[in-house]
């Protein structure tokens, strides 16, 4: 082999000699734009699934919901809702309210939608990684471990969010009639508008991220999320959001309504005059009396010094309830991430 011209001008023969890196001579790492596109490579075909799913949901609620918002018009429902007493307005409300609201029953299926983050995209998040062991690839490349899971995490996690503020919007805007008729506070409207669902989401992913880094294995991740998400969110749902605020208890006439159809009801039953609510088995026991003696329920309460109580939250604390729902699961959503954080780099040590 030859050896390289000393001299200016004149080409040398053979091998060059191997060029050296000094020490201010960059090495190859993993810059932000290349993070961003294995992210997106990684995770495309789950946000891609995502955005599809919005796309045909979106098609059927623009159909249904441009229906009904021309029957809200056009039969004066908004004139109804001010004066209900005038004319037929109590049957053309009830008559609007039970066309549409088996659409709105069906809609709650969408709840599963928070779940669904969790399990197809906060489970495989990482626990992929650390199955097959690519996270060591990775960090050969001069990534650090808390660049990886900031970038993975900050990308997909914010693609969640704002797919489901996407839902969110759509579906507040289909259910602004029936919402008009019947208040937003109820289940079936709150977890699908505001805050709530968006925060919900967060909060899936975020049990699907730290439960797949737990676990290490993808499909038992996946399944072990469903579960988790439940026995968190349904507790929530059903026994903390009531109790966000005192309910308000009031009296009415028998004849009546309690309350306006907007507010959320928690309850209703019999009252003495020192306030004591009669438990179920003692308004059994009267029940029975009224059978006996053939008398009307309601009016032989009536003389007996009982009165008619309803336990309510009205429509106008929606937005309170929001924020304190929406708060305590983001905080939740923190938590599981943090803790997947510090598992990730005591396992990747």
């Amino acid at each position: 082999m030859g050896t390289t011209s000393d001299q200016p001008g004149r080409a040398g023969t053979g091998l060059s000699r191997p060029v050296r890196r000094g020490a201010g001579t960059p090495t190859r790492t993993y810059g932000g734009v290349t993070m961003v596109w294995m992210t997106w490579r990684q995770h495309r075909i789950e946000l891609i699934a995502a955005v599809t799913l919005f796309v045909l949901v979106s098609a059927g609620l623009l159909i249904s919901g441009l229906s009904m918002h021309a029957a809200y018009r056009t039969e004066g429902i908004e004139g109804c809702l001010a004066d209900t007493q005038r004319g037929a307005c109590g049957q053309i409300i009830t008559s609007f309210r039970d066309r549409y609201v088996g659409w709105g029953d069906t809609l709650t299926l969408l709840n599963l939608l928070p779940a669904l983050a969790g399990v197809f995209i906060g489970a495989p998040l990482l626990s992929r990684e650390l199955e097959h062991g690519t996270w060591k690839l990775v960090f050969v490349q001069s990534v650090t471990r808390i660049r990886w899971l900031t970038i993975k995490i900050a990308l997909v996690g914010g693609a969640v969010i704002v797919i489901a503020a996407a839902f969110a919007a759509m579906l507040t805007w289909w259910r602004q009639p029936l919402d008009a008729v019947g208040g937003r506070i109820d289940p079936a409207a709150f977890n699908f508008e505001g805050l709530s669902l968006a925060a919900a989401a967060l909060f899936g992913f975020a049990v699907g991220t730290f439960i797949g880094v737990v676990l290490r294995r993808m499909i038992a991740a996946m399944a072990v999320t469903l579960l988790v998400y439940f026995a968190i969110r349904t507790p929530v749902e059903q026994l903390l959001r009531p109790r966000y605020q005192d309910p308000l208890v009031r009296t009415f006439d028998i004849n009546s309504p309690p309350v306006a159809n907007q507010d959320w009801i928690l309850g209703q039953g019999w009252m003495d005059s020192t306030g004591h609510r009669l438990s179920t088995a003692e308004q059994l026991a009267y029940l029975r009396g009224v059978r006996e003696d053939r008398n009307d329920f309601d009016q032989y309460m009536l003389d007996q010094g009982f009165r008619p109580f309803v336990e309510y939250h009205p429509n106008g604390r929606f937005w309170t309830f929001q924020f304190i729902e929406a708060g305590l699961l983001v905080a939740l959503a923190a938590l599981f991430i943090a803790a997947a954080v510090l598992l990730i780099r005591r396992r990747t040590t």
